[in-house]
């Protein structure tokens, strides 16, 4: 590969030093107010191009791991060692470990705004590129806190509660979009303060997140999911019920303000191996599963239909489908587990899709 066609490649990452003449950050960090350094290195094999790009994300990856060491009740990066020390302090590391640290941190590194890399050096000779990143402190600052007030501006047109279920299915999806962006927003500011940013911004981005789930706790005592004409189907309602709270829902016995009325559907022909089961084992009773057996193979095929509709309280149905599902073994035992696995699979997509659709 050429110099030109690296130094192409590489404008992206910052000016690549084709001296021969080993850079003075290497080996002393530079200094200077409002900024973090951090050095990140790479081996040049397979190739130069890719040694500089990944030298270049390690880069930015240390000062963000520089910057989470300050952070009080942050969970630790954990890495066997630092490519970088302190500002105006030596800058050492290997290869090796700085590549193991960018796959743990390299989100956090891509969305903080303001990480630059300023410098990329390439030593032949040794095999290594070498990439000199920095935060912009008061860049990183300027534009958090631009999204924090924008976000704060759109949380002030969600006072009150509406009326309709829907709306407010809606109401709380938007409240769950405003919470992930104040999280993220929270770890940023407190990596900007740990840098020498203000520290009251963190302060105010906690105050909103905190009005935030007040809100949505609010929201989730009326907007409750309920399974209805399935007495003894807990472990269906199980899958419901995890579902119903990982999308924000409340859970409720009977009478939720969204009711999933169910019914089971079988051919009573082939349900004779269920017709001794009356009592509910959490998934089916009776006859509604049915049992077939492949004479040649042995195999034994157990089916079940169910039929959901999702509705509000008063009746209006916004979904309704069949789920059909089926396991395959050579023990009724194996071939209803695997009827399970299939049933829960079909359900969770099922009902995710339906919220997905109530709050559009």
């Amino acid at each position: 590969m050429t110099r030109g066609m690296l130094l192409a490649i590489a404008l992206c990452t910052g000016a690549v030093l084709a001296a021969a003449a080993r850079p003075a950050w290497i080996e002393t960090l530079p200094r200077q107010a409002g900024r973090i350094y951090a050095v990140g290195l790479a081996p040049t094999a397979p190739g130069e191009a890719e040694a500089v790009t990944q030298a270049a994300q390690n880069a930015r990856a240390e000062v963000i791991a520089r910057l989470r060491a300050n952070v009080r009740s942050e969970t630790s990066v954990v890495t066997k060692t630092s490519v970088s020390v302190g500002q105006g302090g030596k800058a050492t590391g290997s290869s090796e470990q700085q590549v193991g640290q960018s796959t743990r941190i390299q989100a956090q590194a891509t969305a903080i705004p303001g990480l630059v890399v300023a410098e990329s050096w390439l030593d032949g000779k040794g095999g290594t590129a070498y990439a000199l990143a920095y935060l912009d402190v008061a860049v990183a600052e300027a534009e958090l806190r631009a999204r924090y007030t924008a976000q704060k501006n759109d949380l002030a047109q969600e006072a009150g509660t509406p009326a309709g279920p829907r709306e407010r299915m809606r109401l709380l999806n938007r409240l769950k979009n405003a919470q992930a962006e104040l999280a993220r927003l929270d770890d940023q500011a407190a990596l900007i303060a740990a840098g020498g940013g203000d520290e009251q911004l963190r302060g105010q981005i906690r105050t909103a997140k905190l009005a935030v789930d007040r809100q949505m706790d609010q929201l989730r005592g009326s907007l409750t999911l309920s399974l209805e004409g399935a007495k003894g189907a807990s472990a269906i309602a199980a899958i419901l019920r995890n579902a119903a709270l990982k999308a924000g829902m409340g859970w409720a016995e009977s009478g939720g303000e969204f009711q999933l009325a169910m019914d089971y559907r079988s051919d009573a022909k082939t349900a004779t191996i269920d017709v001794q089961r009356q009592s509910w084992n959490g998934w089916w009773h009776g006859g509604w599963v049915s049992h077939t057996v492949n004479k040649s193979s042995g195999i034994i095929v157990a089916r079940g239909l169910l039929n959901i509709t999702l509705k509000d309280r008063a009746g209006t149905a916004y979904e309704s489908m069949d789920v059909e599902a089926k396991g395959l073994g050579v023990t009724e035992f194996q071939a209803e587990q695997r009827l399970k696995d299939d049933f829960k699979t079909k359900l969770e997509a099922a009902f995710s899709a339906w919220l997905d659709n109530l709050v559009k």
